[in-house]
């Protein structure tokens, strides 16, 4: 009895964490600096998580060991700054990164709210803001172009619906989940 406890136990592990391969990498950069005679250690700290679900060939569905076959990754970057003299990160950000019409964008998280900028020549150029609903999980959204809710689907793609004046009709805009 106790082997067979044993047994499940290992084989229910191995299921867990076969799902999904994941590889976290941390760069932290320091910096002293003199501020009014104090000497003041400031740091960033940025954790990229890429992120990669295990996919097997459709065509071997019904085989025991079955192939795996490339699947995109998804990364997100976490920003830590430190900027006085305590052990704690004073501000963090996370930034998630969405894919639309071949155009590479940045969904920034702050508060309650996420800023959304565009990446053109390796800088971001805002783009709009989308605040949280206090009651369900839509965002409203702000934006030069247009204003709109907004809101997450199950895989993790972000839609924006808004009216547009000029064809006096409502359009949809996905931005995909950025994999690599």
């Amino acid at each position: 009895m106790k082997k067979i406890l044993i047994g499940v136990i290992l084989l229910s592990g191995m299921t867990i964490f076969a799902q999904e391969d994941k590889l976290v990498t941390t760069q932290v950069k320091k910096q002293t600096v003199v501020e009014n005679g104090e000497v003041i250690n400031k740091k960033v700290k940025v954790i990229t998580e890429k992120t990669q679900k295990v996919k097997f060939d459709e065509s071997q569905k019904h085989q025991l060991n079955q192939d795996r076959v490339p699947a995109p990754i998804a990364v997100t970057k976490t920003f830590m700054i430190d900027n006085d003299k305590d052990p704690f990160y004073d501000k963090v950000t996370k930034v998630k990164y969405y894919n639309m019409d071949n155009k590479k964008f940045a969904f920034r998280a702050e508060g309650n709210s996420l800023n959304i900028s565009l990446m053109e020549n390796e800088e971001e150029v805002t783009i709009g803001r989308a605040v949280r609903s206090k009651f369900n999980n839509y965002y409203v959204i702000t934006a030069r172009d247009m204003n709109g809710v907004g809101y997450f689907t199950k895989d993790n793609d972000f839609v924006i619906e808004y009216y547009d004046p000029k064809t006096q009709d409502t359009k949809v805009m996905m931005f995909q989940d950025l994999k690599f």
